[in-house]
């Protein structure tokens, strides 16, 4: 049984537009039940624990890049560099592969105007049919996990994942993702999921890569060599893909 653990970065909206961070990103993480259980959440919980003095802490990109909501120690050089040499540990350590669909939302608005796909809506789809070929690939059944955004939010997501087993998508059948998919479950941030965690410290880095901002003590080497890959090693259009082409 595998997970992909699902989180974005960026909105949605394109009637909105960030110079400083023009595109959307949906990124997932794919793994086992057993390594995200007994592997991974353990890991989380010692690190925490580590650094913090506490288990209670949740790992969220915007906090502890900001040095807030409990993260305020981040300030200090010396806890700041332990804290990401020890994250980037984790993430090195961590056996799962990496989905993404990257979204100018510039583009995207300009290429297919009043047509254009809310963002969030296109980019399920392409990350879907990416775990769904994982599934089908190792002959396994699996799950969704997302992070909750609020109500409204959240029923819109349900919507978007019910509507992709009902039509499918441009690549597999309805069937194929209902046989492979056996469900679709939004959580809250403060349920402390530690793979709901992992990829929250992810997806923004993958945004920042390709708008060239700067990841400061995030590795991207590391996350680079977690996507999903071609037998040649390619990984963009396997584990990434990047829209509009």
């Amino acid at each position: 049984m595998k997970i992909l653990f699902l989180d974005e970065s960026g909105d949605h909206n394109l009637n909105f537009l960030d110079p400083n961070y023009p595109v959307f990103v949906l990124a997932g993480c794919i793994m086992s039940q057993q390594a995200h259980d007994e592997i991974l959440t353990p890991l989380v919980k010692t690190f925490k624990q580590r650094v913090f003095d506490s288990e209670r802490v949740i790992l969220h990109y915007v906090d502890y890049t900001r040095n807030q909501n409990g993260f305020e120690q981040m300030s200090g050089a010396l806890f700041r560099e332990n804290f990401y040499r020890q994250l980037n540990g984790i993430i090195a350590e961590t056996d799962f592969t990496l989905v993404g669909c990257i979204i100018d939302k510039k583009k995207h608005k300009e290429k297919y105007k009043a047509l254009a796909i809310d963002p969030y809506t296109l980019s399920l789809e392409i990350v879907v049919e990416r775990f769904v070929k994982v599934l089908e690939y190792h002959d396994e059944t699996g799950f969704i996990v997302a992070e909750s955004r609020g109500q409204q939010l959240d029923n819109e997501l349900n919507l978007a994942f019910l509507d992709l087993k009902i039509r499918g998508t441009k690549f597999l059948r309805p069937k194929e993702i209902v046989d492979r998919i056996g469900g679709f479950y939004i959580r809250k941030k403060e349920e402390d999921v530690a793979g709901l965690q992992l990829v929250d410290s992810l997806v923004t880095p993958i945004g920042r890569r390709f708008c060239n901002r700067k990841n400061s003590y995030l590795d991207y080497d590391i996350i680079k060599n977690k996507f999903r890959k071609a037998d040649c090693g390619k990984y963009r259009g396997y584990g990434l893909v990047i829209l509009p082409k």
